[in-house]
């Protein structure tokens, strides 16, 4: 094997390692303000200076490959004097103004000049003075800029967004928005955790608090499916800041949305429908009103209806409560997104469950996106596919509705006019060069390389990745088209096939049954309409905006003989219940959720509460109580009595989830037929999720309602596109941004 001497010893390396990447794999710090593993190397910084024999100057470790027999030395006299030399010409421009900036205490400029011994600049010099910009909810100082890079190389390699970009030169050099005067991104602020001084900030938390005050504890993501662990500074018992935990990414709901726990609309206390009007009452007069109510019921009288932010263990409580009155009356919102389709899907694999795990994408040669914006529906999974393509020069198969931000990446994009996903798709299997001066228009082929068609890249591809998105879902377009793809693709490439939802626990209401189990939304529509239903329990449910299904069912909720919504907030689907049980948020207690692709992620205690609430375990064992059953009212119980070694998990204690714990899945491989006729056209109008929050919770996100922050979480239809008058729209479809409130 190859090796490399470094400091006169040997090591082993892979090929494309740079010097720096072997240092510090095997525990050799070599400084660097520039570096990040996860992009290409900038040597920016110049820090990582180090002696190469042979070599006429000293190289950077970062750009500097590792060669077979290389000699390198990263600790000498002559080294140092270099290192320091570059730090001081990095300190020619910055601001020394650390007493003030945000970053004091886990600044790596700060660090680095304390490891040179570099108490104070070697070379006095007027520092910049330009104004500080708010891009929306990312702060930029350019005068604390070490134009290190890292932004703008995470923005483009890890997110796809490619939103910054570098303007100017010498000692104006600054980063800058790549398009208009600010951001067109994501807002996951990956920029943010990357930036090594206070050039870039959190506009929440700017000038909130210093940061050896904050208590900081981790959790996983209560918003996004992928299992992401997220960051939390607490002071005085109040979220200030939420970041990415190590070389993690997190979204702009987890970084700036955690403010909806302190939303005016919160349920704090119970409450009671009195004369038409909701009065807040107390636990114990609750349970007085409820106890007549909750016994005498026939099974077929009750039902529940659950929404996919619940943890497992509430699933599993609230289960055991209808088990209980021997009803298996229950409709969640996975069900309502995702249940018709998957009746197809489980028909073919066997399962209901998504195949492979997010790694299989990063690992992936070919990956095809099937009517998904993943910027609004899967914004964890367009980072794992960035990564495919940075670092294993993956080839990205897009067939949508509309070009999408990360086009940049995109091998070529198939556009499904009039939402016809299948016509989209038999152009993929029939990728071919187009006859002379002939171009199909449906084709938007971004590279341009006789290389990239379809079919000669399947002929070459050993591991292959398909997303499903919401887009496909609401088209119409039927399931057997992207199953047969499958086919097309094969089994012995096809490592995995995600099919994605925005909500937090989707794949645990599937794992819980709670999609499929032989009762729909539409049925229980028809109960409530028709006074079947005795006794409705909504388990944090909210109807999606613009959904037909979910619209009807929530309007029929007041149909019920007596209706009881245990929610977070009082609005909502709550508004006409008869009783309200105030329930504690995810990030208000512990639990678990099972991630998009089968493995259990723990919840730890981030917040206080500010009222009465209790969990949904609580309140699923208060409600059991009434009706003369047993159910634990604690999640730890739940956890290691009904979720622990059940449906596929192993039996292991809570202390032991830690994001490794994996579901034992299989799935089977049934063959799909489908031939395809093109359909008339037909106007096709597809509901989007608004860029940067994806339910209720998030659009309650911000007590005060400036206009910055109605621009950023209340974009109320602001995007809707046509592709009669957008270019970048497929023809005949328009895209309609869903209004939460």
């Amino acid at each position: 094997m190859a090796e490399i001497i470094i400091n006169n010893n040997s090591y082993s390396f892979n090929e494309g390692d740079s010097i720096i990447d072997v240092a510090e794999r095997n525990g050799i710090h070599i400084p660097t303000l520039c570096y990040l593993k996860d992009v290409t190397p900038t040597g920016a910084c110049r820090l990582c200076l180090v002696q190469v024999e042979g070599a006429g100057r000293l190289q950077a470790a970062c750009t500097t490959y590792a060669k077979d027999g290389m000699k390198v030395e990263t600790d000498n006299e002559h080294i140092w004097k270099n290192r320091k030399d570059m730090l001081d010409f990095i300190l020619i421009k910055h601001t020394l103004d650390c007493p003030v900036c945000d970053k004091a205490g886990e600044c790596e400029l700060q660090d680095t000049a304390f490891e040179f011994g570099m108490k104070e600049e070697m070379v006095s010099s007027d520092k910049p003075t330009e104004p500080i910009v708010n891009w929306n909810k990312i702060v930029y100082n350019s005068n604390l800029c070490v134009l290190c890079e890292k932004c703008i190389k995470s923005c483009h390699e890890m997110t796809g967004c490619s939103a910054l970009s570098m303007d100017d030169r010498g000692f104006y050099n600054h980063v800058t928005p790549s398009k208009g005067d600010t951001l067109g991104c994501d807002f996951c602020g990956t920029c943010i955790d990357r930036c090594p001084v206070g050039s870039l900030l959190d506009s929440q938390f700017h000038h909130s608090a210093r940061v050896w005050d904050l208590e900081e504890k981790v959790t996983t993501s209560v918003f996004s499916p992928d299992g992401c662990a997220v960051e939390y500074g607490i002071k005085d018992g109040k979220i200030l800041r939420a970041k990415a935990v190590g070389s993690g990414q997190i979204t702009a709901q987890d970084r700036f949305a955690f403010k909806y726990l302190d939303s005016a609309d919160r349920a704090l206390n119970p409450k009671v429908n009195t004369g038409g009007s909701l009065t807040e009452t107390n636990w114990d007069e609750i349970a007085t009103t409820l106890k007549d109510k909750m016994t005498g019921l026939k099974a077929d009288e009750v039902a529940l209806v659950a929404g996919s932010t619940l943890t497992n263990e509430a699933m599993a409580a609230y289960k055991k409560l209808m088990a209980g009155f021997g009803s298996s009356k229950i409709v969640s919102d996975t069900d309502i997104a995702l249940g018709s389709f998957y009746d197809k899907y489980s028909a073919k694999f066997g399962t209901m469950e998504n195949i492979g795990t997010l790694a299989d994408i990063t690992d992936s040669d070919v990956i095809f996106v099937i009517g998904c914006d993943l910027r609004r529906e899967a914004v964890g999974v367009k980072h794992k596919i960035m990564n495919a393509v940075i670092h294993n020069d993956a080839k990205i198969y897009v067939a949508g509705l509309k070009k999408y931000e990360y086009d940049l990446f995109t091998t070529k994009t198939f556009m499904a006019e009039y939402g016809d996903f299948a016509g989209a798709l038999e152009l993929m299997k029939e990728d071919a060069p187009a006859p002379a001066n002939q171009k199909n228009h449906n084709v938007i082929d971004v590279k341009n390389d006789v290389d990239l068609y379809v079919p000669a890249n399947m002929k070459k591809a050993k591991k292959v990745s398909l997303i499903i998105g919401d887009e496909y879902i609401q088209s119409g377009t039927d399931a057997d088209a992207v199953l047969a793809f499958c086919d097309f693709i094969g089994q012995d490439i096809l490592k995995s096939v995600f099919v994605v939802n925005d909500q937090v626990n989707y794949m645990g209401a599937v794992v819980n049954g709670f999609v499929r189990n032989g009762y729909t939304a539409e049925k229980l529509t028809t109960d409530l309409t028709s006074g079947g239903i005795k006794l409705l329990i909504n388990a944090g449910f909210n109807a999606k905006p613009n959904c037909e299904v979910s619209a009807k069912l929530e309007t029929a909720f007041s149909k019920a003989g007596t209706y009881i919504a245990a929610d977070i907030f009082k609005t909502g689907s709550a508004v006409t219940a008869n009783v309200i049980l105030p329930a504690k948020d995810a990030l208000e207690t512990v639990g678990t959720f099972t991630t998009m692709y089968g493995r259990l992620v723990a919840l730890d205690k981030i917040a206080e509460i500010k009222g009465t609430q209790k969990t949904h375990v609580q309140i699923a064992s208060m409600l059991g109580e009434l009706a003369g059953q047993s159910i634990t009212a604690c999640a730890f119980e739940t956890f290691h009595g009904d979720v622990a070694g059940k449906n596929g998990f192993p039996a292991v204690d809570y202390s032991e989830v830690d994001g490794t714990i994996a579901k034992a899945k299989t799935n089977e491989w049934n063959a799909t037929s489908f031939t395809y006729k093109k359909p008339a056209a037909k106007a096709c109008t597809v509901y989007v999720n608004p860029r940067y929050h994806a339910n209720l919770m998030t659009a309650k996100s911000f007590v005060a309602q400036t206009e910055e922050n109605r621009e950023f979480f209340f974009p109320v239809n602001k995007e809707t596109l046509s592709g009669e008058e957008c270019a970048d729209v497929a023809k005949g479809v328009t895209l309609v941004t869903r209004d939460y409130k």
